[in-house]
């Protein structure tokens, strides 16, 4: 049986799966109800996976080369936009998710402001309605000096943008759309997050200790008000992180993504690990595919990435069937050093 329901997923994802099924209920879990997973629900999982793989439509991803962020970032987006097959975003509200965990000198943490304001003005001219920057740090209890460090306020002032702390900004609760990962009795999100058309997800390209990469569907993990679930947002891990973030990613659809890889973070991510200067810009309308791909130019095998082995495995976006589109993929190839064992 074991073998069966194991399928091709990885000895040591599956292993967490089985660990995630049996968590009981604790101090961050009792509010989202958690319950063990359970035999008939890992075959439906493998059945979706199975499904996706064999029918499912192809996924796009564009890929762009942009050495530095002195280069023109926003024409190689632009162009990356429209080889990806971007949704329209004419007279939507949309929300830009960038990556601003924290501020730490010499460090590539944030995703970078060039990268940033290129999502926001490519936004700007295809017409969208209503466009907001906004992050809730975990570590930090006020966005501002974040976001004041990293360069990114003054950018966002020249262009009449507004910021929003997602900590704070009216945390109410919803019902969770799809209850594959979070057996929850509701999930309390920020305003602009329950009232966005469309999520831009802008993280920035790096490894991570527990998650194996940091990518578009981690980035998600910043949508959580730390208002509510305090900080350094435990709740996330009790409920287990691979659990977490495809269970937020499931929630709050659509997610497009936009990945800032033009300079990356290896090793000891996402906080103190090495700069690789990538040269990277990957773009999707499904972020698993994307996350997918980026990992793959990491020379990071999805396999060490639980969260992206598992939605492989359930059908939670398509791991396996993606076009690539754009720069070569080849000349974009790096070897980041993986994150230390934990």
């Amino acid at each position: 049986m074991t073998e069966r329901l194991r399928g091709r997923m990885s000895r040591r994802t599956f292993l967490r799966l089985i660990l995630l099924g049996g968590i009981g209920v604790t101090a961050g879990v009792a509010e989202l109800g958690a319950r063990p997973i359970g035999v008939a629900r890992f075959l439906s999982w493998r059945a979706r996976g199975a499904a996706m793989r064999l029918t499912g439509q192809d996924a796009v991803v564009g890929l762009g080369h942009c050495p530095t962020y002195a280069d023109d970032v926003l024409g190689c987006l632009t162009e990356t936009w429209d080889l990806a097959g971007m949704p329209d975003v004419r007279g939507k509200r949309v929300l830009v998710k960038p990556n601003l965990i924290d501020f730490i000198a010499g460090y590539p943490i944030t995703t970078a402001t060039p990268v940033v304001a290129a999502v926001v003005d490519l936004l700007r001219q295809r017409g969208a309605g209503e466009i907001v920057v906004g992050d809730g740090p975990g570590f930090r209890r006020d966005a501002g000096p974040v976001v004041e460090a990293c360069g990114l306020a003054g950018a966002l002032a020249d262009r009449k943008i507004p910021f929003v702390d997602l900590n704070y900004d009216d945390p109410r609760p919803v019902a969770p759309q799809d209850g594959w990962f979070f057996h929850a009795r509701q999930l309390w999100l920020p305003r602009h997050v329950r009232e966005a058309e469309l999520i831009v997800s802008v993280p920035k390209l790096k490894t991570h200790h527990w998650a194996g990469v940091s990518l578009s569907l981690k980035n998600l993990f910043g949508i959580v008000p730390g208002a509510r679930y305090g900080w350094p947002k435990n709740m996330l891990h009790f409920n287990g992180i691979t659990a977490s973030i495809l269970g937020l990613y499931q929630t709050v659809r659509p997610v497009v993504a936009v990945v800032d890889g033009i300079v990356g973070m290896e090793a000891d991510g996402p906080l103190f690990g090495a700069e690789v200067a990538h040269g990277l810009l990957a773009v999707g309308a499904d972020p698993v595919a994307v996350d997918v791909t980026c990992a793959g130019l990491m020379g990071i095998a999805r396999t060490a990435a639980p969260h992206l082995d598992v939605a492989r495995w359930a059908g939670v976006g398509q791991a396996e069937r993606i076009e690539l589109r754009g720069a070569a993929a080849d000349k974009l190839r790096r070897q980041y050093q993986p994150p230390p064992a934990v």
